[in-house]
This record gives C-alpha cells, structure tokens and sequence, in this order.
C-alpha cells in the first residue's frame, strides 16, 4: 500500500462509524478490477467521510443498482463489457432515462482505440475519459477526490437551490403558522447547504426558537427527549444572543439571531470544530437575508390580520342592523372553519372560508328595517323581499379581484340553498350547491337556532340537534351533519367561547 493512503487510528475510526459514506459504484466485467480499486481506496477519506462501494459486472446490473440507489456519487464505468458500447449506453441510461445529471461518471477503458477518447467526450455527458494503464493509486486517488469534490458542490447547489424556494415560498406565505413554519424549514435547509451539515456530522442543528416576550418557544428540533430540549432553552449562548439580539459564535456552537417587529427566531448550531471566518461571514450575511424574507412574512400578517378584521366589521354592522350579536359572525366563522377541516380540507382553505363566513347574509344591509326587524313572522310578500339578500350580497362581493371576496360572494349566494332542492335563490340540490354554502348553511342554523333573535328564545342544545338530525338529507348535506353529530363537543366549546 502506498504511503499516501491516509491511515487513520482507532479513537477516529470509532468516531467515524456513524457517518454517511460516499457511495461509489464500480461497472466493470473483470473482478480484479473491482478489487484492486477497492483495496487502494479501502482507507480513502474524502470530507471526513469514507467510501462505500457498489459493484456492477455488466450494463444491465449498473442499470439496476443505478435505479434503487439515487444517491450515488461517482460512477467507476468500463467501456466494453457485454457489448462494445455497453458502457456508453449505461451514460446515456443515467442522464436520459434516470435525468441524474449530478453523479460523476468517468470511463475506464483498456480498449481506448474501440472508443476513441475525443469522440466519446463529444458525445456522451461524461466527466473524465482514462485508459486503465495509466491509472495508477496516486491518480486514481487524485481523480476520486475531484470527482467527489464535483458531486458535494453540485448537491450544495442544489440544496441552496431548493431552500431559496422555501424561503421564498414562505415569504409569499399568507397564514400565519403555515408560512411560518415553511419559513423556518427553508431556514434550516439553506443553513444545511451553507454549511453541509446533511453530509457530515461537524455541524448540526440542535433546535429553532421563536422568542415571545422573553420566553423561547421551540418551533423545530433534532431531538425526541423533550425534557432534554426545554433544557437547552436556559444554555447561555442563547441567553447571550438574546441579551445582546446578534449571532453568536463560540468554538464549536453558534446562533443564529433574527429579529423583526413580529417575529425573533433563534437557530442553534452545535459542532465538533470552530468555524472559519468565511463561514461566519456567509451565516451574517445569510442572517441578513432571513431577516428581509421574515420581514416580508410580517407584512403578508399584518394585511391578512387587517383583511380579517374587516370581513368581521362589515358582518358585525349587518348583524348590529338586524339587533343581533356580533358575537354570531365569530361563531358562524369558526363552526364553518371547524366543519370544512372535519372535512380533510386544507389550512388554506378553511382560513379562507374562515375569514369569508362573515359575509354570509352581507346582502341584508339592503332589506328595510320593518321586515328584518319583525317581532313576527313575514307575510308572503316580506318573505319574497327578505330571500333577496342572498343575491344582493352575491353582487355585492362577487366581481371582486380579491379572492376571499369571491368566496364570500359564494357563501352570500348559496348559504341558503337546500340538500333536497327546496332553498334559495336558485333551488340548487345535493352536492350542485357548492361546499362553501352547504357548510356555512350548517353553521349559520346551528349557531340561530341557539341564540335569541328579536322573534324567539334561544333553544336548547338536544331541541336543536333534533332539529338538525331530523333536517338531514333535506336541509342539510347529510354528511356534515354526521361530522356535527361526532364533533359536537368542539362545537359546544366555540359556542362558550363566543357568548353573547
């Protein structure tokens, strides 16, 4: 064995034990091949990492393995094998077939006059043309490590590559706990690129806090022992970053401090060696870069917060204008949020039609006082007038550019349609009537029928369950009022949480 083989003691090759290795597959019909080159690279490290080695005997095996092992790293491939071009064939299978164009490939060839070294390098997307002759331990260690070295900056790349567009999605974010929690993700990936902590172990991320007053909430962390991580909370470099609100690095562990009026996030780096100054430059620079991408988070919630508090304004004046609650729009918004997520529809969603439930009878503003306020019950005429509010709410909100009054527009329109096709403004039946109206249609009678009007007394919950359960498949999409039947507790604690 050549004396430049890095040899490596015990102590480190127990510490090595547990770290991810590069996989290097080897595609070539002659087992002595295979076993000179893993003896020569048997004590190779490249990164703090060692090699694991794939073996392949013809085209078709490297085929195989190449489709179950995506993460491979080099490719060691013969030229002839079972075929003259069996080798190039297998380059076109990686980048055409599989599109991996990430895995280094270099061609090995003891034939180089069947596939001349100019027209091959031409032709096929490949990284290094050898004859094996001139392969020698010192140039095939020489030739791994460029290769490897080519293979980590790709992937670098495109690790960078995919947390910029978390980050950037994140800023686009318009609920608050999913964009913040897609922020965060692309936070800890970018962090990962930036240091390559997925492909070694001398740096890892611990947790991610976000401070609220001066308590650490853990938003993200590495370790199951709960008990464990609320411990760290009191570690004294975060205690630290906090006191003096920047990152700070010391030997081996660094934070990550990010502040903007709405949100301080805290990221804790622990590793085995001190950082160079260009990685703490790369971090404060990168630090500067979350803070912009959260700012741009603050200002989706501020609009979203804003965007919320009028569609409960304009439901809490039309609900002022009938003498009823205002506590009733809140209600209706979060029953129709809590039946459309009992439904397995997404957060995006239900906030959506959360927000919008306050505009179900928007259109009341345009009915006279006399009818919406009868003490008694309207004539014919009256009734005629008062289902009016459903259309005029819908053209009220529904040229809208702004999609959540597009949804309101929905619900103004439809929440008064029946299951069996004997509602209004339309007479629209079964699952013709959109999900927007059937839900709030829902919410909308469970909260009436509870709460006291200027022409009843409230009910009792079990007098308005029967009513509801009787209403099934008629009124009321049977389906929802099963989910109101095995959620009615949720449903109750809404109702105590918004009293009148």
């Amino acid at each position: 064995m050549d004396d430049d083989i890095l040899i490596i003691d015990d102590d480190e090759q127990v510490h090595d034990s547990a770290i991810q290795s590069w996989k290097v597959l080897i595609v070539d019909d002659e087992s002595e091949v295979h076993r000179i080159t893993k003896v020569t690279l048997s004590q190779f490290r490249f990164d703090g990492k060692s090699i694991t080695f794939l073996h392949a005997y013809s085209a078709s095996e490297a085929r195989d393995i190449l489709k179950q092992e995506t993460d491979i790293a080099l490719v060691l491939l013969d030229v002839v094998m079972e075929t003259d071009d069996a080798g190039l064939q297998v380059v076109r299978y990686i980048r055409e077939q599989l599109d991996n164009h990430s895995v280094r490939i270099v061609l090995r060839t003891g034939q180089p006059g069947q596939a001349p070294e100019d027209d091959v390098v031409e032709s096929y997307d490949i990284n290094d043309y050898k004859d094996k002759t001139e392969l020698t331990s010192q140039k095939l260690r020489t030739l791994i490590r460029a290769s490897l070295r080519s293979y980590r900056d790709i992937c670098s790349l495109q690790r960078n590559k995919r947390g910029l567009e978390k980050v950037i999605q994140a800023s686009k974010g318009i609920f608050e706990k999913t964009a913040l929690d897609t922020f965060v993700e692309g936070a800890l990936e970018q962090l990962t690129a930036l240091l390559e902590l997925e492909e070694t172990t001398i740096y890892s991320i611990k947790h991610a806090y976000e401070l609220k007053n001066t308590e650490l909430e853990m938003i993200h962390s590495t370790s199951s022992d709960k008990t464990q991580a609320d411990d760290m909370q009191q570690h004294p470099i975060l205690q630290l970053a906090i006191k003096d609100k920047t990152n700070i690095y010391q030997e081996s562990e660094v934070v990550i401090y990010c502040k903007n009026p709405r949100h301080n996030l805290i990221f804790h780096i622990e590793g085995t060696q001190q950082l160079s100054e260009v990685d703490t430059h790369l971090l404060n620079l990168f630090t500067e870069n979350i803070v912009v991408a959260l700012e741009n988070i603050r200002l989706n919630e501020v609009i979203e917060d804003n965007q919320k508090e009028i569609m409960y304004r304009l439901g809490e004046v039309v609900e002022s204008r009938s003498k009823e609650s205002g506590s009733h729009v809140k209600r209706v918004a979060n029953y129709t949020a809590l039946l459309a997520s009992l439904t397995g529809m997404d957060n995006e969603q239900v906030e959506t039609l959360k927000q919008a439930s306050p505009l179900h009878d928007i259109g009341k503003v345009g009915i006279p006082d006399a009818i919406l306020n009868k003490p008694a019950k309207l004539d014919s005429d009256e009734w005629a007038i008062m289902q009016t509010h459903a259309k005029l709410g819908y053209d009220m909100l529904y040229d809208s550019d702004i999609p959540l009054l597009q949804t309101g527009a929905a619900i103004a329109m439809y929440h008064h349609e029946k299951w069996d096709g004997s509602g209004y403004p339309n007479g629209l039946r079964g699952e013709d009537i959109p999900i927007e109206g059937r839900l709030t249609a829902l919410a909308d009678v469970f909260d009436a029928l509870g709460s006291r009007r200027c022409y009843k007394e409230p009910w009792g919950i079990d007098s308005i369950m029967e009513l509801i359960n009787s209403e099934s498949g008629k009124h009321f999409d049977p389906n929802l009022v099963k989910i109101l039947n095995d959620n009615l507790d949720l449903f109750l604690e809404i109702k105590q949480k918004y009293v009148d």
